[in-house]
């Protein structure tokens, strides 16, 4: 489904979204255009522990806030430091 739709048909709702088509932006930024809802939900921590859930199981799944914009804009920042 298309991010503007999912927006549309739920709106002020957290959102899992799996199967992602992104539009890359520059080389830390992607837009999301469409993906596969997996959950919704009023409740973010009850989004959160489902997005935890797939994580734990190689699937790349993002979640949008209430409050995530018509354009759905995603950075990805490079992690630094010491993993021990």
């Amino acid at each position: 489904m298309k991010w503007s739709e999912m927006r549309k048909k739920y709106p002020a709702k957290f959102i899992l979204i799996g199967d992602l088509v992104e539009e890359k932006i520059s080389e830390t930024q992607s837009k999301i255009i469409e993906g596969k809802i997996l959950k919704v939900s009023d409740d973010g921590k009850e989004i959160r522990e489902a997005y935890q859930q797939y994580k734990q199981k190689g699937i790349e799944v993002l979640y949008s806030l209430p409050t995530t914009s018509a354009e759905f804009i995603v950075e990805n920042v490079p992690f630094k430091g010491i993993l021990t």
